[in-house]
């Protein structure tokens, strides 16, 4: 009986303490993501060299490679990082991220968490365990540096793996300063002027006849325009698939408004087929571990318990005690 309530307790241990503990972000999270395709790319020793032919070099093979991790934790709050590199012939762009987040709602986690934490809100690398559908997940866009809706769209199935499918939109200044220092804040205006036959007609139109009026060199702002299609696990909520589309566009001021000239940057890329492989493989052992803690451990200790509580109530039954006849003969004599 002593065996079958600590089996039972042990249970509800297992159930009640330990699951939640371990249902939230690892903290040896490491994992290498890689995404390919093309790009539009602005030249940019052509720019400055006035070799107006080359500035813009299009449909140029592209890869962005993540490196995503977890460097510590406390408690509830893990120090996460997203190392972002854009690579492209001649041209290597890093973005390095590093996030505190909330290991259970992987939203930004509270209070302050040292230097060289950016402070952000909304999801960064993945959604929570067991994402809800029905639930108002926010998108953190470290290009612009805003928080964005996640628009659910439907559920389907990614290399053997249930997965919710979202959107993300986002727009905005330009506010990465590891992209914004790789484009010129400004243009000496004869360069700008020659750049006129590589813009669309409604932007030659607008720029021709206000040049002359444009400080010399002319200042550029940059905009970024991001869309994301991420299909999440429905257990783990780890990306298993994502397409990234993005655009830097380069504006000039005009009268007061911001008049887009031309796209610096513009990449259509998708994680490759060895990186939905790994992220399925990946989810698919997590989720058994996670199953087996959760579901079958607590049953099998509670099974247990219950079987080995039944067996010392029955032996405590008190039992008949069983006497040959020359017992009974005897005990009648007397």
């Amino acid at each position: 009986m002593v065996v079958g309530v600590l089996f039972i307790a042990l249970a509800a241990l297992v159930r009640f303490v330990l699951v939640p503990t371990l249902s939230k972000l690892p903290g040896d999270l490491d994992v290498n993501p890689v995404y390919e395709g093309t790009g539009t790319l602005l030249n940019a020793q052509a720019l400055q060299a006035g070799d107006i032919a080359n500035v813009v070099a299009s449909d140029v093979p592209v890869t962005i490679d993540r490196h995503i991790y977890v460097s510590s934790t406390d408690g509830d709050t893990a120090l996460a990082h997203d190392d972002i590199t854009l690579a492209a012939p001649g041209l290597s762009v890093p973005s390095n991220h590093t996030y505190a987040i909330d290991r259970k709602t992987m939203d930004a986690a509270a209070g302050d968490s040292g230097e060289g934490v950016e402070p952000h809100s909304g999801m960064t690398i993945a959604l929570p365990l067991h994402p809800d559908p029905a639930a108002s997940y926010q998108y953190y866009d470290s290009a612009t540096r805003t928080t964005v809706p996640m628009t659910y769209v439907d559920s389907g199935t990614v290399s053997g793996r249930d997965v919710l499918n979202y959107t993300v939109e986002a727009k905005g200044a330009l506010r990465d300063p590891a992209i914004a220092g790789t484009l010129p804040p400004a243009l000496p205006k004869s360069l700008v002027g020659s750049l006129a036959p590589l813009l669309p007609a409604d932007v030659q139109q607008s720029l021709g006849g206000a040049l002359g009026q444009l400080a010399d060199p002319v200042p550029f702002t940059y905009t970024a325009v991001t869309r994301i299609n991420l299909a999440a696990d429905q257990t783990l909520g780890s990306p298993i698939d994502a397409q990234l589309n993005q655009q830097i566009i380069a504006n000039v001021e005009i009268g007061g408004q911001l008049v887009p000239v031309m796209p610096v940057l513009s990449i259509d890329t998708a994680l490759n087929d060895q990186s939905i492989s790994d992220a399925a493989a990946s989810a698919k052992s997590q989720a058994m571990q996670l199953n087996l803690i959760s579901v079958v451990a607590p049953i099998v200790l509670l099974v247990l318990g219950v079987l080995a509580l039944l067996t010392g109530i029955l032996r405590r039954r008190p039992r008949a005690i069983i006497q040959s006849p020359a017992q009974r003969e005897n005990l009648s004599v007397r």
